[in-house]
């Protein structure tokens, strides 16, 4: 696991953890606002997921909860 090679990570809490998490993720972004090519799998995976979420909504967790949740830990 990646995580494993920065022993530093483990001294983040949660929060910290969340804010890292989501500079990584923009940090996949190109300047311009483009967005990384997602390997075609991934792709048709995250549709299949979507499609199933919106078939089944009760199924879903609120970004809200899931943060309050997360942060709790």
């Amino acid at each position: 696991m990646v995580v494993e090679q920065f022993p530093e990570l483990e001294r983040l809490d949660g929060e910290q953890k969340l804010i890292l998490a989501g500079e990584l993720w923009k940090s996949v972004t190109s300047p311009n606002g483009e967005h990384a090519e997602l390997p075609s799998d991934i792709a048709a995976m995250l549709e299949e997921r979507l499609a199933h979420l919106e078939a089944n909504p009760e199924t879903g967790v609120k970004w809200e909860d899931l943060r309050d949740q997360l942060l709790e830990d």
